[in-house]
């Protein structure tokens, strides 16, 4: 008699749901922390690492990243934030959000360095710098490359389990704690975001991001790092 052949047991309905909302809820706390990250640290350029054949072995690609931080570490210090992209075809590579010029040269020896080169002597990866001038300068910038490196993390990705890292950080950077100002007197949402800029009055405006949500009653104004003391110590 061959050997028992047993079904496996199929998840609840329930039990999906959950793990379907755990997902949605780690992926909007890695995108908000992310977002901090890239403003904390002025990331105002982007580079990409990729490959020339396409890349479908996340533990690899993995090993790959960290002997790039590792190589790069001892020629200098690198600040960044990263995520790891899958196209649609499968394919992974690397967004990096850093701060200021980088020695392009550098980083492209030591990612083709780590992967080789092919049977033809081709180059099996290549490191791609996005135009600066598509996020824009100053805080107007962070904003936007903050914004863009941060969706990444809120996709399903077929080669990351659900308990795996959704982004990697250099050491060093601390995630910005977030200010939360109740506002009992403001009757309606048009007082309350009068408020709030009457609130960071002073400051520095440029590139500022804001969003409002009537049903939760909240104002969220997205400034650069640093606010004054007058904002630092509540104002209401």
């Amino acid at each position: 008699m061959g050997p028992a052949l047993r079904r496996k047991p199929r998840a609840k309905r329930g039990e999906s749901s959950q793990r379907e909302a755990n997902d949605d809820d780690a992926g909007r706390r890695a995108k908000k922390n992310v977002r901090l990250c890239c403003k904390q640290i002025g990331a105002d350029r982007m580079v990409t690492l990729t490959y020339r054949e396409n890349m479908l072995d996340r533990e690899l690609a993995l090993k790959h990243w960290k002997a790039f931080c590792r190589k790069i570490g001892k020629h200098k210090q690198f600040h960044y934030v990263a995520v790891i992209e899958e196209q649609a075809r499968g394919a992974l590579h690397f967004h990096v959000a850093v701060a200021g010029r980088q020695m392009y040269a550098l980083l492209r020896s030591i990612w083709q360095g780590i992967l080789g080169r092919g049977p033809n002597g081709e180059q099996m990866g290549q490191v791609h710098v996005r135009d600066r001038h598509r996020f824009g300068f100053g805080v107007a910038g962070a904003h936007k490359i903050a914004s863009y490196i941060a969706k990444y993390c809120g996709k399903e990705m077929q080669c990351r389990a659900l308990d795996q890292k959704r982004y990697f950080r250099s050491r060093g950077i601390v995630v910005p704690e977030v200010d939360v100002w109740r506002v009992p007197f403001c009757t309606n949402m048009l007082r309350a975001a009068q408020v709030a800029f009457q609130a960071l009055s002073g400051h520095c405006m440029d590139g500022l991001q804001t969003w409002c949500n009537n049903n939760l009653s909240v104002v969220y104004l997205a400034t650069a790092p640093g606010l004054p003391q007058a904002v630092d110590d509540c104002p209401f």
